[in-house]
């Protein structure tokens, strides 16, 4: 594991050969904490990558940030920066230190801390999302203002590693830190972004898909787990009055 303690990391830190899969994964907490469920989660992204870049958006940064007490794998690497940008900033940033190594990859994960993982393994999740034709896989897509994957979970594929586009699309990127503005101006047109660079988007779970599960008794037992009845409650709300709401 290798930690940085500044805005610069080596790319001699990373584990990046011919061929690599990488996540970029973004960290947020109100207290600047890893959680015992972050630390699972990474693990088991680095069980399924051959680097992890953990992108840590910090609230405040004093003294040294160590995370070399927590129990990583050796593939996962820190970058500290302050909370600026939201996921975009982060990924910009993550997306930064590897470039030079683009031509290397195979695949790209951008990812933020916002899952919740449920089962032992993301073997089944990583193997449906590399099997769907997209050249960009999220998740989830949403109808909220307008058709857009979204951005928690964003798998790229191998030609979007080598599409120069992208990359030049994303070291452009002016981030914000007006959560509206980075829906509106970064998260929702990113889809159209890559499509208009030859590329195509999907989602593995269809908006549809998510609304009709939603009122399933799986959903239920979630629901009565997390003790998210309130927001299911808001959610039922807008669907009575015809408005298009977020179901994820």
């Amino acid at each position: 594991m290798k930690d940085s303690n500044s805005m610069e990391i080596q790319l001699s830190d990373l584990q990046i050969h011919s061929g690599s899969r990488i996540a970029i994964f973004v960290h947020w907490s109100k207290d600047d904490v890893v959680s015992k469920h972050d630390i699972d989660l990474i693990n088991s992204l680095a069980l399924e990558f051959d680097c992890i870049l953990v992108v840590r958006n910090l609230n405040k940064i004093i003294g040294k940030l160590s995370t070399s007490k927590l129990n990583f794998h050796e593939n996962v690497s820190f970058l500290h920066r302050a909370n600026v940008g939201y996921d975009f900033g982060a990924y910009k940033a993550g997306l930064s230190v590897i470039r030079p190594l683009s031509a290397s990859f195979s695949e790209i994960l951008l990812m933020n801390n916002s899952v919740y993982k449920l089962k032992a393994s993301l073997n089944s999740l990583m193997e449906k999302v590399r099997a769907t034709n997209f050249d960009v896989t999220a998740i989830t897509n949403s109808l909220e203002d307008q058709n857009h994957l979204q951005s928690y979970f964003l798998h790229l594929k191998k030609t979007v590693a080598a599409n120069s586009e992208f990359w030049n699309w994303f070291e452009n990127l002016n981030p914000s830190d007006s959560k509206r503005e980075t829906v509106d101006h970064l998260e929702i047109p990113f889809a159209h972004k890559i499509e208009s660079f030859g590329l195509t988007t999907g989602a593995l779970w269809d908006f549809n898909h998510v609304l009709n599960f939603y009122f399933s008794p799986s959903a239920s037992w979630l629901i009565a787990e997390y003790r998210v009845v309130e927001s299911w409650i808001r959610g039922f709300a807008y669907l009575l009055k015809g408005e298009v709401f977020n179901p994820t």
